[in-house]
């Protein structure tokens, strides 16, 4: 079985090869945008960002932050929101142009935390990105580009249909639904990382910030 499925997901990633290059690239725009727009603050907005992280850290290093179960299931709570949008717009035409927001803006966000965290913290601020923040996302970044890939897809399957009789779309749409549908199962993994495996992590750096 696992066999059939990697054989599956090469067949897929090979059909689907250059939506794959234009969201991975997408989603690195968003990253580098992210972070130019972290040396466009003003000095009263980079001290303010500065001043909650500093209180953020101290109630961590207190261990006053919320328990990894609330954290988890609220992680799984948003990532799963997030995957059914990306579903729900891709079963549309008009969906597809927000799919693509979608992705920029995961990426932008990453890449203004990662560069705020550099900006404030210097090697330590890289540190702790790498300790806290890249752990969950080296499961939600694939599955969010992969989720975007199925909706895009599908969306211009949709569009290809209008002009032809002869496509089948039940078929599609179950395969999409499916590949969805496991996307989501990773999604809730990357959550329980996120609650249980990140903060302890976030611990370790965080008396040196």
């Amino acid at each position: 079985m696992i066999r059939s499925l990697k054989l599956a997901a090469g067949r897929y990633a090979q059909e689907h090869a250059k939506l794959f290059v234009y969201t991975i690239i997408l989603f690195i725009v968003g990253v580098i945008f992210g972070a130019i727009v972290v040396n466009a603050l003003a000095d009263g907005q980079k001290a303010d960002l500065f001043n909650y992280l500093k209180g953020f850290f101290g109630l961590v290093n207190d261990n006053h932050i919320p328990n990894a179960a609330y954290v988890t299931w609220h992680s799984v709570a948003t990532n799963l929101k997030m995957l059914g949008l990306i579903w729900i717009l891709g079963l549309s035409i008009i969906g597809l142009p927000l799919i693509v927001v979608l992705v920029f803006l995961k990426g932008f966000m990453i890449g203004f935390t990662i560069g705020f965290l550099v900006d404030a913290f210097k090697s330590k601020g890289l540190l702790f990105a790498v300790l806290a923040v890249l752990p969950q996302n080296l499961i939600i970044v694939p599955c969010l580009i992969i989720a975007g890939v199925a909706g895009i897809a599908f969306s211009l399957m949709l569009l290809r249909s209008r002009f032809s009789q002869n496509m089948p779309l039940y078929p599609r749409f179950l395969s999409y639904t499916a590949l969805i549908l496991m996307l989501g199962g990773c999604l809730v993994i990357a959550s329980f990382v996120e609650g249980y495996i990140s903060p302890f992590l976030m611990k370790m750096i965080t008396p040196h910030l």
